[in-house]
């Protein structure tokens, strides 16, 4: 029996075994505190450094230099968005939705766009309005009034200055 009394006292006397338990709590709380810190510094970095980083770049337009120009590539000036009825093919009038923009040799006959944009539309518009739907649904019609554009409005900028002509929205209706 006085071994079973030895046990309770170590049992019961085990004040030490207690205050021990609560520091090896408190310690893995710390250590556990302690990687979750760590572990968001470390996610926040990675989200500055893949996500928004790479986003601030490409909204930043990279300035281009006079030489970049002269290599080949031109200048894009945009006439903004026209609807016109085209001409008559059918028992209702088809309607055409389109933007154009034109690739020109310099940022000087870009600006020339920009101050002369109502009477390049007007040349776009009355090329467009003598068109049919039909026309401008095969790719033979968009290439012709492509060229027709570059013809038109190519002979209102001086010699060279228009490189191209780009549609990049086109609907018939």
């Amino acid at each position: 029996m006085a071994d079973e009394g030895t046990r309770t006292e170590e049992n019961t006397g085990g004040e030490g075994v207690s205050k021990g338990s609560k520091l090896s709590i408190l310690d893995n709380k710390l250590v556990m505190l302690g990687l979750i810190i760590v572990l968001q510094a470390v996610t926040a970095f990675a989200i500055v450094k893949f996500v928004v980083v790479p986003r601030l770049a490409v909204a930043e337009p990279q300035a281009k230099t006079e030489a970049q120009y002269d290599a080949g590539e031109g200048v894009l000036a945009g006439l903004d968005e026209m609807v016109v009825t085209l001409r008559d093919g059918g028992p209702s009038p088809d309607f055409l939705r389109i933007n154009v923009n034109l690739e020109v040799a310099d940022k000087k006959i870009a600006e020339q766009v920009t101050r002369r944009l109502p009477q390049l539309r007007d040349i776009v518009i009355l090329t467009l309005s003598n068109k049919t739907g039909r026309e401008l649904k095969t790719l033979e019609g968009k290439e012709a009034l492509k060229a027709e554009i570059m013809d038109k409005v190519g002979a209102t900028l001086p010699e060279g200055g228009l490189k191209n002509v780009y549609f990049s929205d086109m609907v018939v209706q």
